[in-house]
């Protein structure tokens, strides 16, 4: 099945959103309260493909369990199933096992675990874990580092972390360790090492703040809408996620925020002038990589994109991709020294929006997610595999119809 987008006339000039809760909080939040057997019912839990994953396989008693494309959840299960002697097989689609694993097997092993890969299976039998200290070296993910500490507290006698020097990615180890001490751990972080102590989960947050990665889809829509003003519910001003950066990168498009107490309030500033040129750096934030290049696309704004090595290993190779659909849009890629990428648009538009232009999502959601945003500037688009963004953002294709967009349904 494919989507045909295309702009059509505004019905309104203000639109709200509702927005799921964030995905990265919600699956440390049930890995916690699995391990504390503390009934508990959560608001506002993350309706993500990825969450919903994780919940069907820590209710199941099966020795098979299926985690399709999520990685999040394949390292999440592992060091849980790791710690309870849990004798099962973990398998997936075959492009997720191209993705960084081996280090967080091999720190698993130190341990005391028995976990063997073979082609698109991870096998765990016959484990025992202890307490010990693992160091590890540079690594493209921190979800090798959260998925041990979410275990820690029951390890005999915890856990020491020695964290490379070079890290992607850190604020979501941030936030794992901010959302354990905030359920009761006791962790203590001096400098690069992280000290876990035995001492299990006593209490479990129940509300969830909404996602702030979905939430740059919203921002990357209304910037290239005709809409005057949208509210989106539920996104903290106070927030453990690091996505929540989005709010700085489209204020230099002059997309204004206003915080209040249950929502957010996006308005257009008048007579901005729009930057030619924006430097990002991706190292701690790279989920938002597809959003902030579409948005220099569709403004015509030159970028320099660093930290962007992580971007190799998510569920596609996020930087071959977009450049692969961007070049559709006639936008230049040069790659320099140092993993920089500088992104050129086109500042004369020299094809011809009538035309259809068929975009690959690579089995990727956040590449759908962001590139279905153009048909608001008034190219006719075909999205290929649109089930993919259930992933992240199930309800996304009836939101983007708010913005302006009439969809048909193709097969």
């Amino acid at each position: 099945p494919y989507l045909i987008l295309y702009s059509c006339n505004l019905k309104n000039q203000n639109e709200s959103f509702m927005l799921s809760g964030s995905k990265s909080i919600s699956n440390r939040l049930l890995i916690i309260n699995y391990l504390s057997k503390i009934d508990t019912k959560f608001e506002n839990i993350s309706n993500s493909e990825d969450t919903m994953l994780l919940q069907q396989a820590l209710s199941t008693e099966n020795n098979l369990i299926d985690v399709k494309q999520s990685g999040t959840v394949l390292r999440f299960l592992i060091s849980l199933f790791a710690y309870e002697n849990r004798n099962v097989t973990i398998t997936g689609k075959k492009s997720l096992f191209r993705r960084p694993i081996k280090d967080l097997i091999e720190s698993l092993e130190k341990l005391g675990a028995s976990i063997k890969k073979v082609n698109n299976k991870i096998i765990i039998e016959h484990c025992n874990l202890h307490s010990d200290s693992i160091s590890f070296q540079q690594m493209y993910t921190s979800q090798f580092i959260s998925s041990i500490l979410l275990i820690s507290p029951y390890l005999p006698y915890g856990i020491t972390l020695k964290l490379p020097l070079k890290l992607f990615s850190l604020p979501y180890i941030q936030m794992t360790v901010k959302i354990m001490e905030n359920c009761g751990a006791n962790l203590i972080w001096k400098e690069n090492v992280i000290q876990v102590l035995n001492q299990p989960y006593s209490n479990i947050l129940t509300k969830v703040e909404s996602d702030w990665t979905s939430a740059s889809y919203l921002f990357l829509s209304f910037s290239f809408s005709k809409l005057k003003t949208i509210k989106i519910y539920s996104l903290c001003k106070d927030s453990l996620q690091p996505d929540k950066i989005i709010v700085d990168f489209f204020a230099l498009l002059g997309i204004q925020t206003q915080f209040y107490l249950d929502h957010i309030v996006l308005n257009k500033v008048t007579e901005f002038t729009i930057p030619q040129m924006v430097v990002w750096d991706f190292n701690q934030n790279p989920d938002v990589f597809p959003t902030i290049i579409v948005a220099c696309l569709g403004f015509n704004i030159d970028l320099c994109a660093t930290g962007i090595e992580s971007l190799k290993y998510k569920e596609s190779n996020r930087i071959q991709s977009m450049i692969s659909e961007a070049k559709k849009f006639n936008c230049f890629f040069e790659k320099k020294i140092d993993n920089q990428l500088l992104v050129r648009p086109c500042k004369k538009n020299i094809l011809e929006k009538k035309q259809l232009i068929i975009i690959d999502s690579y089995d990727d959601h956040r590449i759908a997610l962001a590139f279905s945003t153009l048909a608001l500037l008034g190219w006719n688009l075909q999205i290929d595999n649109p089930l993919v963004i259930n992933k992240s953002y199930p309800n996304y294709w009836s939101d983007l119809t708010k913005f302006g967009i009439k969809i048909e349904n193709c097969k």
